[in-house]
């Protein structure tokens, strides 16, 4: 269990077993770090070998061909439950295992399942759904609330009836006792959808203020810490030791509403963390000079302060300063670095990260979406893979294209038509895009620095409030009251206080003024 989809998965064939065996004797494993299957945690199995008849790995373990061969050779059958693309050797052959006493379930490998937007919770939730057929029950659905939940924090693609039907019935129908303590603790960014029936909850509402919180755990929290998040989904109930400040040994608390706690803390000691990292990895590459080719590729070690655990969400920070492909690993004792890789699939000559490294020769493998996935690459092909980069593309090719739905004129009445979209943000999420609108000539005339450090500004007219946030460079660029601006963004329709605005929130811009190097 190393994300959302794992937790999820995990709690939901948990929870069914229970139903059916009350006395089951099942046990749980989290992993150390954020990872993936079998492979950290096949020694402490071995160790307590003689506890374990089957070996279930929801969300992961499909290609760990070597542990299924260990769990064999103890004794030990494996049931696989995942949703992971097919995995080759180095040899560029499919890896498929055949050990016996292993069976795996995953819909990628099934030629006979069309639905590949199903993770790991929803492959579970479809395997439920079958042994509620053979033995003539109906459990499955209800689970169905954390199917949403992870079926939204993987970005699995509502496009696909099947997917938007467990996603959107899901949060019609939300039961489980942890998921609930999180959304109410989140009434304050939910308003009234963060309070039982939980009216209105929608897609982004759970990548934005429900997933993260969970994901921080896995990403920074401490192993008891992750054992009781998932306590928080199995057992919301069971009681724990308080880890409240002050708390006193004889002090103990739902592990529902530890984690509740827990994860805003875990939350904010990873944005601090984050920032830190992000702080250390620009002088690297400013120091090394990264930046001057088209692949950021920036090797890390222990001295650089990078979290294992965060390396995405900081390669993603990099793009976005650089406007350039990044790449962050460390090496291993076979000098083979790992990481992530990150992108911005608006790239108009580079659609797809993911594909061009795989067309290279230099890389040896590379594991997930098309812009955001795991990589490895010997050390001593980097030099070789970054000329490699630095020929077959060019700058060009990082220039933004944007598909705009809408091209309007701040001076219009353009408000009704943005509060029609913006009051159904139901619709959007999971592989279906916002409304995208360029508004131009927005004036500079009321304009409002928010924050503690003055980075974020609201501009206000005609109705409208265009919000960009941290920003500190847009932020100066605004006290110029003689320019005017062109936004490129998203509506929201705000409530706070009582009162309902409408908001466009700045993805990109351009002041109009003939010598502007603020382009989009």
């Amino acid at each position: 269990m190393c994300d959302v989809d794992g937790y999820t998965s995990s709690a939901i064939l948990w929870l069914y077993i229970k139903d059916i065996y009350p006395d089951a004797d099942l046990n749980f494993i989290v992993h150390d770090h954020k990872q993936h299957g079998l492979s950290d945690v096949i020694n402490q199995i071995e160790n307590d070998f003689e506890h374990y008849e089957l070996v279930i790995c929801p969300d992961s373990a499909s290609y760990d061909v070597e542990e299924h061969q260990i769990l064999h050779d103890m004794g030990t059958d494996c049931l696989i439950l995942d949703h992971h693309d097919q995995a080759y050797d180095d040899n560029g052959n499919p890896i498929i295992s055949h050990v016996q006493g292993t069976v795996v379930i995953n819909n990628q490998l099934s030629p006979q399942y069309t639905n590949k937007s199903l993770c790991g919770a929803g492959v579970v939730y479809k395997f439920c759904e079958l042994l509620d057929n053979m033995l003539n029950n109906n459990l499955a659905y209800k689970y169905i609330d954390l199917v949403a939940l992870g079926e939204i924090a993987d970005v699995m693609d509502r496009t696909n009836v099947e997917t938007n039907y467990l996603m959107m019935e899901g949060l019609k129908h939300i039961r489980n006792k942890g998921f609930k303590t999180l959304l109410e603790s989140q009434s304050y960014s939910l308003k009234e959808k963060g309070s039982p029936p939980f009216d209105g909850l929608n897609t982004i509402d759970i990548a934005f203020y429900i997933a993260p919180l969970i994901n921080a755990i896995t990403r920074v929290g401490t192993k008891v810490e992750k054992e009781v998040m998932f306590k928080c989904f199995v057992e919301p109930d069971a009681l724990v030791q308080s880890t409240k400040r002050g708390a006193k040994s004889t002090d103990f608390e739902t592990a529902a509403e530890q984690t509740a706690r827990v994860s805003k803390n875990a939350k904010s000691r990873q944005d601090r963390l984050k920032e830190k990292a992000i702080d250390n990895i620009i002088f690297k590459i400013e120091k090394e000079g990264l930046n001057n080719n088209n692949i950021i590729l920036v090797e890390v070690d222990d001295d650089d302060e990078v979290p294992q655990e965060l390396t995405g969400l900081i390669a993603m920070a990099m793009v976005n300063k650089y406007n350039k492909p990044v790449m962050i690993g460390r090496a291993n004792s076979d000098n083979l670095v790992q990481g992530s890789i990150r992108s911005n699939s608006n790239f108009a000559g580079l659609p797809s990260f993911k594909q061009f490294l795989e067309s290279s020769s230099y890389v040896e493998y590379v594991a997930g979406h098309d812009n955001a996935a795991g990589f490895g690459v010997y050390g001593n092909k980097i030099d070789k893979f970054i000329r490699f980069a630095n020929t077959n593309l060019k700058a060009e090719d990082f220039e933004n294209c944007y598909i705009v739905d809408y091209i309007l004129n701040a001076k219009d009445n353009i408000q009704p038509l943005l509060n029609v979209i913006g009051g159904h943000p139901e619709y959007f999420g999971n592989h279906i895009d916002e409304v995208k609108f360029v508004i131009k000539d927005v004036p500079l005339t009321n304009v409002q620095f928010m924050g503690t450090n003055k980075d974020s500004v609201k501009i206000s007219y005609n109705g409208i409030d265009y919000v960009r946030f941290k920003d500190d460079e847009f932020a100066m660029l605004t006290t110029d009251k003689n320019n005017d601006l062109t936004v490129y963004g998203r509506v929201n329709i705000n409530y706070f206080a009582g009162r309902y605005s409408t908001q466009i929130f700045i993805d990109d811009y351009e002041f109009n003024v003939s010598s502007s190097k603020y382009d989009f």
